[in-house]
């Protein structure tokens, strides 16, 4: 089959959807299948089968880029997309790139299939300052979605919440639900102890991804108190974003510096080690349209205490497979965070769980999504 992506996020950049459809990508290309990714860029790889479309860093956050308007005038998608006559179209944003997909779709007559990645709407404050700027932006993005959805084939979200969130939103129709897989080999091998030396037995508290307001770290920076009362323990922050800086200096504040360890960007083949070298994995984020780093460390054998946000009670059952706490509530959290280290059993049966979403078996849903529509 010949798969054509388009999506507004793409390496060298790194979050939940770059490491969504790299996943997925190298589960299909192991099984014979073509994938093409349209992205924003620099230089074409037509060899790897990448196609880039000219773009410029975001100001507010340089790591992703903006593709130009123009480019939308330009006949160059529909030339490529016809000359790879890919089966179907796949697109991962809503933004310029995602509208090159519909105009592909609608021109060459072929099935067009959107994940919804991430709320949209949590994102608007990354281009506007002002909160009534922000509320008015909200309405224009759900009623530009509306658009979007009625000129896809297939809607994908990654969780039954996202789901019904984009149901009552959007609008009512039907959505496939289709988390990412992970790999579970790869995340159960890792080797942590390097790390572990590190901190000389101290217990590790590890968070794992886009150091942005929207993961909620500052309410795992109030909950360290509390738990440095009960325990030694270092507390790993993996990751870059523009909220670092804000969050370092309230490290500072709270006279915490000692305790807190910033990594800034990890390698893709050093991350199982972080997990593995964890004690615990902390995910108070309020942003999640599924949350794949909890997977990861379900993976390593980490217990994972999370948000009861969004997606993440969808997977995460508390007492079961891993603890949920108020993501407001910092003595909550520490509590959970705790609470959660000293129970086995938890692990065990996240082992058990994580199972059911192997990349692998996540991608024969993906075939079997895009085979019912062509």
């Amino acid at each position: 089959m010949k798969i054509a992506w388009f999506t507004d996020t793409w390496l060298p950049a790194r979050d939940g959807v770059v490491n969504s459809l790299l996943m997925f990508k190298k589960e299909l290309e192991k099984r014979g299948h073509d994938i093409f990714i349209f992205a924003p860029g620099e230089r074409n790889d037509e060899k790897g089968n990448i196609f880039y479309y000219k773009s410029r860093p975001l100001r507010a956050y340089k790591n992703y880029r903006v593709s130009s308007l123009p480019s939308l005038f330009s006949r160059r998608t529909i030339k490529i997309v016809n000359k790879i006559k890919p089966d179907v179209i796949h697109s991962h944003s809503p933004g310029i790139i995602g509208i090159h997909a519909v105009i592909a779709s609608y021109k060459l007559k072929i099935p067009l299939f959107f994940t919804y990645h991430t709320f949209v709407d949590d994102s608007v404050y990354l281009f506007f300052r002002k909160e009534r700027t922000q509320e008015i932006v909200r309405k224009l993005v759900y009623k530009w979605l509306r658009w979007y959805f009625r000129r896809c084939s297939c809607i994908i979200a990654p969780s039954k919440y996202t789901a019904k969130i984009l149901n009552e939103k959007i609008m009512e129709r039907e959505i496939k639900v289709l988390p990412t897989g992970i790999d579970i080999e790869k995340f159960s091998n890792g080797d942590g102890s390097e790390i572990k030396k590190r901190y000389d037995g101290k217990k590790i508290i590890l968070h794992v991804g886009r150091v942005v307001k929207e993961k909620n770290l500052d309410l795992l920076i109030e909950a360290a108190p509390y738990i440095l009362e009960k325990m030694e323990a270092v507390f790993i922050i993996v990751g870059e974003g523009p909220a670092k800086e804000e969050l370092e200096e309230k490290v500072r504040r709270m006279k915490l510096q000692e305790y807190f360890v910033f990594t800034g960007f990890v390698k893709d083949e050093d991350l199982p080690n972080y997990y593995k070298a964890a004690d615990v994995f902390v995910f108070p984020s309020v942003y999640e349209t599924q949350g794949i780093v909890a997977f990861e460390a379900m993976a390593a054998g980490v217990p994972v205490a999370a948000s009861t946000a969004k997606a993440l009670p969808d997977f995460i059952k508390d007492g079961e497979n891993g603890c949920l706490f108020n993501p407001y509530n910092a003595r909550e959290c520490a509590e959970k965070i705790v609470k959660v280290m000293e129970n086995k059993e938890i692990v065990r049966k996240a082992s058990e769980f994580v199972k059911e979403y192997s990349i692998e078996r996540m991608t024969d849903k993906l075939l079997d999504i895009y085979e019912s529509k062509m």
